[in-house]
């Protein structure tokens, strides 16, 4: 059954008011004045300045100063910018982390920095019975496993002493530097019973057409299926599968063999 916008709790009504207000403005609309869009959305004039104002004290609409017409704000540029990155980093991973997958036969993620966190945004399940998984959109430390240490590597280094001192650490802050050096020149890091017991992971940088780390691309798993003596291969299958889809985000192919 269709509820109907009247029907909807208050809150549910003024965000959906809010959000149409939003799809007023088209390539062909760019700015409109208060009295075409309290005409779009048919609704007065008073409730529509309220709305209004919410969303420009946000910067999700901005008010030209000289004709007093509205446009889509700032805030939402960058969360389309965010949104679109994910969306082709996701397109262009896809058949190289089922491949990896298929090829290792462990769970496949790909993860993006989340703030002061990480997040995974992509996965592809084990084929085994007994597997290892994170939840889509979870957010994790990035100061333990190996997705994480991948996505901390590449930051200032501001950033990275603020989260040590707020996120768990299962060395001392000069072995994890140091961890992290290794990674950037390695383009890898694994981590061995340590965000989890009896689970392992490796991980390694994704590069976009500006030569900046976007994402990790990790594998995972039960420790007993990480031994010692197959990891250099899990390596080499993995840095090669992060460069491939790094390769299809524009990465120079230069930069490959140059490093």
């Amino acid at each position: 059954m269709t509820v109907e916008k009247s029907e909807s709790p208050k809150g549910i009504r003024t965000l959906q008011r809010a959000i149409d207000i939003l799809n007023c403005f088209h390539r062909e609309e760019p700015e409109l004045t208060l009295t075409e869009i309290s005409n779009k959305i048919e609704l007065a004039k008073s409730t529509t300045t309220r709305l209004l104002a919410t969303l420009e004290l946000n910067h999700f609409v901005e008010k030209n100063p000289v004709t007093s017409k509205y446009r889509l704000g700032r805030q939402l540029y960058f969360i389309g910018h965010v949104a679109g990155q994910s969306i082709e980093l996701r397109s262009v991973a896809e058949e190289t982390m089922k491949r990896l997958r298929n090829q290792t036969k462990e769970t496949v993620n790909l993860y993006v920095l989340d703030g002061e966190h990480r997040t995974c945004i992509q996965q592809y399940e084990s084929t085994q019975s007994v597997k290892h998984m994170v939840s889509i959109g979870q957010k994790l430390p990035v100061t333990v496993g190996a997705g994480g240490k991948v996505l901390l590597a590449y930051q200032s280094k501001d950033f990275k002493e603020q989260v040590m001192g707020e996120q768990p650490i299962k060395t001392t802050k000069t072995d994890l530097k140091n961890e992290l050096k290794t990674i950037v020149e390695e383009r890898y890091a694994e981590s061995i019973d340590e965000r989890e017991a009896g689970t392992s992971a490796a991980s390694s940088p994704i590069f976009d057409i500006d030569g900046n780390m976007v994402a990790a691309l990790s594998v995972s798993g039960p420790s007993s299926r990480f031994k010692p003596h197959e990891l250099p291969d899990l390596k080499t299958s993995l840095v090669a599968a992060a460069m491939e889809i790094s390769n299809y985000l524009g990465y120079p192919f230069s930069k490959t063999a140059e490093n």
